[in-house]
């Protein structure tokens, strides 16, 4: 942090506990605690570094504000789908304390109900059973009260939704959502409202039990998917339903563009904070992409490569992100999940040397 920020943010504080002082007892109570060394001059050039909690962190990168060090995380699958939604909590949890990240991104493995007596969707009769559902997720609604209740507020956390296509492929397959985008369009866009109205009421139903925001992950907005024209032809207002659920309630929404030849251009007008996406998959390094969004961004480290990076790779990795964005506007993290089998010593190494830039 640059040493004239830093030593403004600290006279910033001195002169609020000074107004809080409103007697000579408050002043003795709380003088002691003022490093007066500094207020007389004396060792200006080391400056204190004010440590921020994990919200105020986040809080302040969003703000595009100098902090004391980037926000960092990062996620990977669990596996736990059809496990209780206090087993997932749990590993959650687990994850979270073990590393030490300033931001819970919470895994959503549970999957979209498909509509009773159907184990695959395949036909038109298929796929007008889908209905809106109050709340299509309940065991993951139950794990997030749980995760809020023991966060205790220490950090901020997200709920993962997979947009309404990804949805409808796992219901049925790629193969059949290609063929209703291009044959039955009208129908896919029923199909896609339908889901994501469902969705919507998730996204609500996770910021009431304590989310900070939601975390859209959005994998047909890729070349190697469909082309940017069909995307926002077909695709592009579902996601917006989901977003729009969130609309004043949430301070940290954060797209995650998924791919390697993602539609970056055309996703930055999203309402969203954040945009996390794959620096090396893609090949558009973060002062590329700090160029076309004005918010903030979610990457730097290598998804694929982390779990076999050495220490002085992983400082390289962190240092180049620094540099592209000074500090500003950045939440160190994986371009995606990381890999599920992934040993403890490279994100412990990741840890450390984050707290300590």
């Amino acid at each position: 942090m640059d040493q004239s920020d830093e030593l403004k943010r600290f006279l910033e504080r001195l002169l609020t506990m000074f107004h809080m002082m409103n007697s000579r007892r408050d002043f003795l109570k709380y003088g002691g605690a003022i490093p007066w060394a500094i207020l007389a001059g004396r060792g200006m050039s080391a400056t204190p570094r004010l440590q921020m909690s994990k919200i105020e962190r986040v809080k302040a990168v969003l703000r595009g504000e100098r902090v004391d060090r980037l926000p960092f995380s990062f996620w990977h699958h669990f596996g736990l789908e059809k496990s209780p939604g206090e087993k997932h909590a749990e590993a959650t949890l687990a994850f979270y304390r073990r590393f030490d990240f300033d931001l819970v991104k919470v895994m959503s493995d549970f999957p979209y109900p498909v509509p009773k007596s159907l184990d695959k969707i395949a036909t038109k009769e298929d796929w007008e059973q889908l209905e809106i559902l109050k709340n299509p997720f309940p065991e993951q609604i139950k794990a997030l009260r749980i995760i809020h209740k023991e966060l205790k507020g220490q950090a901020p956390f997200v709920e993962t939704i997979f947009q309404s296509w990804t949805v409808a492929e796992k219901l049925s397959s790629r193969e059949t959502m290609q063929k209703l985008k291009d044959q039955n369009p009208n129908l896919l866009k029923k199909v896609l409202r339908v889901i994501s109205e469902s969705q919507a009421n998730h996204a609500r139903l996770a910021l009431e039990a304590g989310a900070a925001g939601i975390f859209l992950a959005v994998a047909a907005a890729d070349d190697l998917v469909m082309n940017s024209q069909d995307y926002l032809k077909f695709v592009r207002e579902s996601d917006l339903i989901i977003l729009e659920a969130t609309k004043g309630r949430s301070y940290l929404n954060i797209l995650h563009l998924h791919g390697n030849k993602v539609h970056f251009d055309s996703s930055v007008t999203y309402p969203v904070q954040v945009i996390n996406y794959s620096v090396h998959g893609t090949g558009m390094d973060l002062a590329t992409a700090k160029k076309k969004f004005s918010g903030t961004l979610m990457g730097g480290l290598d998804e694929v490569k982390i779990a076999r990076l050495g220490e002085s790779e992983l400082r390289s990795e962190i240092q180049q992100a620094i540099l592209a964005t000074q500090k500003r506007r950045l939440i160190l993290a994986p371009g995606c999940s990381v890999p599920n089998d992934i040993a403890d010593e490279p994100l412990l190494k990741v840890r450390d040397l984050v707290q300590k830039s």
